[in-house]
C-alpha cells in the first residue's frame, strides 16, 4: 500500500468527540482541511475527557510496565487499597493484554517505549499552550509543577533512577522535606515527609471546560459535529463511507479516535489494535475545605489530588475491566476513606463520584498511524492516562502524517504496525 497525500481542502471524518478527537479536528481545520466529528455524545461528555484529573504530566516519560512490575503488581492486587485492580470474572479475558504488558517491562521493550513516549513529552508543554492560546483558552492552563508524595524515605529512595532518568531527558525536579511539604500543602496528612517537586507539568481548572472550549474553536473553524453514532464505515481507493443512525456519509478519510472503542473499528478495518478499558475512580468534593496550589501525586498509591473549578478532586487507581461493567460502589468508599486519611479536615458534604474508561495500550504508546490496511484510514488513540497530555502534541502528529510532512518517517514508533504479531 502506497501512502496517500491529502492536500489541504480534503474531507475528513473523525469518529469520537474526546479530547483527542476535538483536538484532531482543531488542528486540522486550522490547516485548512474539512472536518467532521461523529458521536452520540456531546464533545467530553463521553468517556475520560469528561472528569479526569486534568494533570498535564510532561515528565511522565515512562511506560507503566516498568522492570519488576510483576511483583508490584502482585502486591497491589492482594492489598484492598492496592492501585490495581482485576475483577476475578475478568481475569483470564484480561491474559492477552497483560502478556503484551509484562513484555514491555523488558530491557529492549522498556527503553523503546520510554523513548518513544519521551519525544512526546519533550513537545508536550510547548504544543498544549499554542493550542490553547490559539483557541482562546490558555486561562485555563496553569504551570505550578507537579508534588510527588512517598509514604516512606524507603520509597523515595527507590524511585531515584527514575528522577535521575528524567533529569538527563531534560525534566527537572527537586527534592522536598517535611517542613517544605507541609508549607506548600496545608491541610494534608504530617504522614508525608518525603516528596519530589517535578517542574515540567501543568493542569487544566477543569477537563471538561478544555474539550468544550476547543469544540467551539474547532466550530469557528468550520469542524461540523454530528450527535450520532458511527455503526460501521468501508473504504474504496478513492473515499470512506460512514453507516450511522443518521444515514451515510462519505469522506476523503477517517480518524479513528474513539478511545475504548477504537478496537472495534480496528477490527473491522482487519488492523489489530490491544486496548484495554483502564477504569479509573474518582470525586469530587465541591466544598472541600481544603485549597491545594499545585497538584499531588501520591506515588504509593496510585491517587492523584487537584484542585478543579468544581472543587477538589481526588482519585485514580486502574481496575482492568469491560468499559460496560457497572462501577464498583466499594472503590468509591474507599477512596472516600483514603482521602479523608490524606487530608484530615477534608469536607466530603455533596461530594460526587465518576468513573471513566482509559484507553490503554500495553506498552503506554499511543497509536498515531495510518492503518498498512487502506490509506484511507488513521488512528489517533491508546493514550491511556494521558489523553489531555499529549493530546495536541497528538493532533500536530497526525496532521503531519495526513499531510505527507517528510518528517513523518520518525512517527514508526506510534504505528499500529508495531502490533502486527497479533
Amino acid at each position: 500500500m502506497t501512502n496517500t497525500t491529502l492536500p489541504s481542502g480534503a474531507s475528513i471524518a473523525i469518529i469520537g468527540a474526546g479530547i483527542i478527537g476535538v483536538s484532531s479536528a482543531y488542528e486540522l481545520a486550522r490547516k485548512g482541511y474539512q472536518v467532521t466529528i461523529f458521536d452520540p455524545e456531546p464533545p467530553g461528555e463521553a468517556g475520560p475527557s469528561r472528569a479526569n484529573a486534568g494533570h498535564i504530566g510532561a515528565s511522565d516519560i515512562y511506560p507503566l510496565s516498568a522492570p519488576g512490575i510483576h511483583w508490584k503488581a502482585l502486591k497491589m492486587l492482594m492489598s484492598r487499597d492496592g492501585a490495581l485492580k482485576i475483577p476475578l470474572g475478568e481475569a483470564l479475558a484480561q491474559l492477552p493484554w497483560f502478556w503484551r504488558f509484562l513484555r514491555t517491562s523488558r530491557a529492549i521493550e522498556f527503553e523503546r517505549a520510554t523513548n518513544a513516549l519521551s519525544y512526546l513529552c519533550s513537545r508536550t508543554l510547548t504544543d498544549t499552550k499554542a493550542m490553547l492560546e490559539a483557541a482562546g483558552l490558555n486561562d485555563l492552563l496553569a504551570q505550578n509543577g507537579c508534588l510527588f508524595l512517598y509514604d516512606s524515605e524507603q520509597s523515595l529512595n527507590a524511585s531515584q533512577s527514575g528522577w535521575v532518568g528524567k533529569q538527563a531527558a531534560g525534566f527537572a525536579s527537586v527534592e522536598m522535606d517535611a517542613s517544605e511539604i507541609a508549607r506548600d500543602v496545608p491541610g494534608i496528612t504530617d504522614q508525608y515527609q518525603h516528596g519530589v517537586l517535578s517542574h515540567q507539568w501543568a493542569m487544566v481548572s477543569e477537563p471538561l471546560d478544555v474539550v468544550r472550549g476547543l469544540a467551539r474553536a474547532a466550530e469557528s473553524e468550520g469542524v461540523s459535529f454530528v450527535k450520532s453514532r458511527v455503526n460501521s464505515y468501508a473504504t474504496s481507493k478513492i473515499d470512506v463511507k460512514l453507516e450511522t443512525a443518521n444515514g451515510s456519509y462519505q469522506h476523503d478519510a477517517v480518524i479513528v479516535a474513539a478511545g475504548v472503542g477504537s478496537a472495534m473499528f480496528a477490527k473491522a478495518g482487519g488492523d489489530f489494535l490491544p486496548i484495554a478499558a483502564e477504569r479509573g475512580y474518582n470525586l469530587t468534593a465541591p466544598t472541600p475545605g481544603v485549597e491545594l496550589d499545585l497538584p499531588l501525586v501520591f506515588a504509593d498509591r496510585g491517587l492523584v489530588a487537584t484542585q478543579m473549578t468544581s472543587g477538589l478532586r481526588i482519585g485514580g487507581w486502574a481496575e482492568y475491566a469491560s468499559p460496560n461493567r457497572p462501577p464498583n460502589q466499594h472503590y468509591f468508599k474507599s477512596i472516600a476513606r483514603i482521602s479523608q486519611a490524606l487530608f484530615p479536615k477534608l469536607n466530603l458534604e455533596d461530594a460526587s463520584y465518576w468513573m471513566g474508561s482509559r484507553p490503554s495500550m500495553p506498552d503506554s504508546v499511543p497509536v498515531i498511524s495510518q492503518s498498512p490496511n487502506s490509506d484511507r484510514v488513521f488512528y489517533n488513540c491508546g493514550h491511556g492516562h494521558y489523553g489531555l497530555t499529549h493530546a495536541a502534541t497528538s493532533a500536530n502528529i497526525l496532521t503531519d502524517l495526513i499531510g505527507g510532512e517528510p518528517e513523518g518517517q520518525k512517527y514508526q514508533a506510534y504505528s499500529i504496525t508495531r502490533f502486527s504479531d497479533g
